[in-house]
């Protein structure tokens, strides 16, 4: 096989190579921005009053900015002071057009606990 037609073959298989690197980087991103931002939301939702929702979802949407297509935030649990969950589902930017991340932050005061956990996303 001469270099010309080992090019031709090799140009669509480096290509497609590098689209699937970006695409699970990207997927990565995606899953690893959610976490962080499940769990900001969820403190800045614990220390708001009655405005927690909205204030969990400008966090949520603030963190996952660059990594997310569209993302939504859900107050699941409130309670002023003392702790707080929110879900957070963010739609991976790609070919995909249903590949969602969602996980859940919770946050609570006493004895003083933050974590994640991912989730079933709800149907779209």
């Amino acid at each position: 096989m001469d270099e010309a037609v080992a090019l031709v073959i090799a140009a669509p298989v480096v290509a497609l190579t590098l689209w699937a690197v970006a695409f699970v980087g990207g997927q990565s991103n995606s899953q690893a921005r959610a976490a962080v931002a499940a769990e900001l939301a969820a403190r800045a939702a614990v220390d708001s009053g009655p405005e927690a929702a909205e204030t969990a979802a400008r966090t949520a949407l603030g963190a996952t900015l660059a990594a997310c297509v569209l993302t939504d935030a859900v107050l699941a649990h409130h309670d002023p002071g003392e702790s707080a969950a929110v879900t957070v589902a963010c739609r991976v930017p790609g070919p995909g057009t249903h590949d969602r991340v969602c996980v859940t932050g919770y946050v609570q005061a006493r004895p003083a606990t933050t974590g994640h956990v991912q989730t079933p996303c709800p149907a779209p």
